[in-house]
């Protein structure tokens, strides 16, 4: 699930919604369907270099997310707080338990996404061949 850290914009087809409360309500339903309950779920933390942008431009998330409170304005605590919001939903709302797995991203930091993606995939194969007892 590719979950963009930009808490200042709205989606492009509809400018009154927020793109990451978009992708919340959106990562909320898949977590609770049942079709999906056998399914290891992949948060891939996305845009970090836009939210680090933002966040150095000055701009407040607690402008756009009250419930961020005033915790600190970096991309420590930022990332932090919206991995745990959604590490939450997951945990609340999993008809049964299932791990967590999430990876912060940058598209634009091709070296770094194509050993994440390396990395999830093999992990992929791993936990498939482990299921049918070949490893």
């Amino acid at each position: 699930f590719l979950a963009p850290l930009a808490f200042n914009l709205t989606l492009e087809e509809d400018s009154k919604v927020n793109r990451l409360e978009d992708s919340i309500a959106l990562w909320r339903q898949i977590c609770q369907s049942p079709l999906l309950v056998k399914t290891t779920l992949i948060l891939f933390l996305n845009k970090m270099d836009i939210l680090q942008a933002t966040l150095a431009a000055g701009i407040r998330v607690v402008k756009y997310v009250p419930s961020y409170g005033d915790q600190p304005n970096d991309v420590q605590n930022v990332t932090k707080y919206f991995r745990d919001k959604f590490r939450g939903y997951h945990k609340r709302l999993s008809p049964r338990p299932r791990p967590f797995y999430w990876h912060e991203t940058s598209v634009i930091d091709t070296r770094s996404t194509a050993a994440i993606l390396v990395g999830v995939r093999e992990g992929i194969l791993r936990a498939h061949l482990q299921s049918v007892n070949v490893i």
